[in-house]
């Protein structure tokens, strides 16, 4: 047995566990989600789930936790969440976590699709969720997705909407829809399609995520830990960027993570351990602790977030087709600037047309086995040989800018000016210029956006030929921009 899941034993063991309650179609076939070789340490978290905590940090619960209330305030708004488990379940818990972190990342691998369905293997899915393939964690994530699926939350003020910048009531089901096709009770081949709620998917693909370092997350040791580090590293990136404290009133914060106890000190011995973790493992300085009984207030004071990406490399594979988060991204996974260049080089000398320049380039970075190496490519058009199954040709790099250029801006011109404000909140949030816009400037930014003042794709042209400037810099370039 691993030293994970020696710590993490059978988990609600007040459960009986029985076969997955899903719909069994005839035509899903079992070759989805094919089996990582690797599973990525960068990813992403979906900011209102993972602020809200829907999901309780206990290992286990008993058997009569079957719903929850919660009330706060959060800053002038009273925010009120409420978790109904349908009858024979119990609340969201524990490993639960990491099977929601797993699903909402492997629903950004697969391009976010509408539908908000990913397709994919048992085992894929336990990969993702960094456990192992045994027999007791596929049991374990069948329970947890009969949870999820069966657990309606209801939330009133506390949902915030990217694309209409403000706190809305939601209310849905974790999981919408979970259908599975199996040979057998324990097969890990078996094939899922799992559908996220609409509103969940929805605020992924406006861009309402924030960057969760999937290496430290998994090799954090227990769900109670890491369920704190989640709901806690949500927090720190609720203004839009990286905080290096922040403050949360003990009662409210045992409350927001389901620790049963009203006194100050159980609570504090029950986020003792994870506190020591975070701590060792570097991700905490320290937790300071002012005041006295229930108006005791915890300070996490942060160790330095992670680096941006490299500037230069971030403006070339942006000006070439990538959208700046998901260049970022690739950046912020991948430090090493040699495969870059090189992918660089192969886009600059791949011939003919680039339907989606943005797609191929990303292509390249994951797969540059598939194109030809760039130390081989000659710099002018090659003399034509009968042998050579793809000639090659050296487009002009004024062309091809010009080109990207135009199907961004056709990109954006199709949408709504509200998704074009969502589009632009998003790249000011991944460049953390938000925080150096006040309550004002983005409100004047808004009225601008959406009343056709100025063009999105102006805005954005400010910030991708300014990306070697600090965000406060870049703020002021943007404020600049906004007519009075």
């Amino acid at each position: 047995m691993t030293k994970k899941a020696a710590k993490e034993t059978a988990l609600g063991a007040t459960e009986r566990v029985t076969a997955l309650d899903v719909v069994l179609p005839g035509g899903l076939g079992t070759g989805l989600g094919t089996a990582l070789e690797s599973v990525p340490t960068g990813g992403h978290d979906e900011l209102n789930v993972a602020r809200l905590s829907l999901i309780s940090a206990q290992s286990r619960v008993p058997a009569s936790y079957t719903s929850w209330t919660r009330t706060y305030q959060a800053g002038e708004t009273t925010v009120t969440v409420t978790c109904t488990a349908l009858t024979g379940h119990v609340v969201p818990h524990g490993l639960d976590n990491d099977v929601m972190v797993a699903i909402i990342n492997l629903y950004l691998e697969d391009g976010c699709p509408e539908d908000g369905t990913i397709r994919v293997t048992m085992h894929r899915l336990l990969q993702a969720a960094g456990l192992s393939g045994s027999a007791h964690y596929y049991r374990e994530v069948r329970q947890c997705l009969r949870r999820l699926q069966s657990t309606s939350y209801q939330i009133v003020q506390g949902w915030w909407v990217q694309g209409r910048q403000r706190h809305v009531d939601a209310t849905f089901n974790y999981l919408w829809k979970v259908t599975a096709t199996r040979e057998d009770d324990d097969d890990i081949r078996s094939a899922l399609e799992i559908r996220l709620p609409d509103e969940v998917a929805r605020s992924i693909r406006d861009g309402y995520v924030k960057p969760l370092d999937l290496g430290v997350y998994r090799d954090l040791s227990s769900p109670p830990v890491r369920a704190v580090y989640r709901v806690l590293d949500a927090l720190r990136w609720d203004s839009g960027s990286a905080q290096d404290r922040v403050t949360v009133n003990l009662l409210e914060w045992g409350e927001r993570l389901s620790i049963y106890s009203a006194e100050p000190d159980k609570i504090r011995r029950v986020l003792q351990p994870a506190h020591d973790e975070l701590t060792q493992r570097g991700i905490l300085i320290g937790v300071e602790i002012e005041g006295r009984g229930k108006a005791q207030q915890l300070t996490y004071v942060f160790a330095p977030a992670a680096r941006l990406p490299d500037p230069e490399l971030l403006q070339e594979l942006t000006r070439r087709g990538m959208y700046p988060a998901v260049a970022g991204k690739y950046l912020h996974d991948h430090p090493d600037p040699a495969p870059v260049q090189r992918a660089l080089r192969q886009f600059d000398a791949y011939p003919g047309r680039k339907q989606n320049a943005g797609a191929l380039l990303r292509d390249m970075l994951i797969h540059p086995e598939r194109y030809d190496d760039p130390a081989s490519l000659p710099a002018s058009p090659p003399v034509s040989k009968p042998d050579r199954t793809r000639p090659l040709a050296q487009p002009q790099p004024a062309l091809l800018e010009q080109e990207v250029e135009a199907a961004q801006m056709a990109e954006l011109l199709s949408l709504t000016p509200a998704r074009q404000l969502s589009r632009l909140e998003h790249q000011l949030t991944f460049m953390q210029v938000t925080p150096h816009l006040s309550v004002a400037d983005r409100e004047r930014l808004k009225r601008a956006v959406l009343g056709r003042q100025v063009a999105v794709v102006d805005l954005l042209q400010v910030l991708l030929r300014n990306l070697a400037q600090s965000p406060e810099e870049r703020a002021s370039l943007i404020r600049a921009t906004l007519p009075e």
